[in-house]
């Protein structure tokens, strides 16, 4: 692994667990184990830098889980697939990693890059959800703001996974979701 490719991993974990704010210097070199000089001949801007970095990166491997169910361009396929993913890293991260692209959003302050970068993540996410729904027949404009319900109820979700220490509410989520989404698609024959 390339020291870039470390920084980047290490901030990525540091921010799921500790927030863009908690995620400082120190503890990333002593997570990544590189030298202070490594972050910045990778990153001239620094920390801001690399986390907006690091944002983009999560995004663009958070959408390729959303599309991996592309065989049956299934919707529900897809929202199923999504929540799966983060039963399955809240449980290997002992309930403590949450979504990086929440963590950016949120660490506004420190990183406003970060920030852009994860508002293109999450629309790109609603983009995906949408063409899939367009595509087994909902309605374009229904669509979207189902696309944008199922986003915001999983990451929404994925926090009271976190506070809770259980991924009961991911459950809840996805039944419920999964009942709204084939309310809005035609029957089936």
């Amino acid at each position: 692994m390339s020291a870039r490719d470390a920084l980047i991993a290490s901030i990525t974990g540091l921010v799921q667990r500790r927030g863009v704010a908690g995620a400082g210097l120190g503890a990333l070199l002593e997570d990544s184990g590189v030298a202070r000089r490594t972050v910045y001949l990778n990153f001239p801007g620094g920390k801001a830098e690399l986390v907006t970095e690091a944002t983009r990166i999560a995004g663009q491997s958070l959408s390729a889980v959303i599309r991996s169910a592309d065989d049956s361009a299934d919707p529900v396929q897809a929202v199923r697939t999504f929540i799966d993913q983060w039963k399955v890293h809240l449980r290997a991260t002992d309930m403590e990693a949450g979504c990086p692209i929440v963590a950016a959003i949120l660490g506004r302050s420190e990183a406003p890059e970060a920030t852009r970068a994860a508002a293109e993540a999450i629309d790109e996410w609603r983009a995906i959800l949408a063409d899939r729904l367009v595509s087994s027949g909902a309605d374009p404009d229904t669509a979207r703001s189902l696309a944008t319900m199922a986003i915001a109820a999983i990451e929404g979700a994925v926090v009271i996974a976190l506070a809770s220490g259980s991924t009961d509410a991911l459950d809840d989520v996805g039944r419920h979701l999964v009942e709204v989404i084939r309310l809005h698609l035609p029957a089936e024959s």
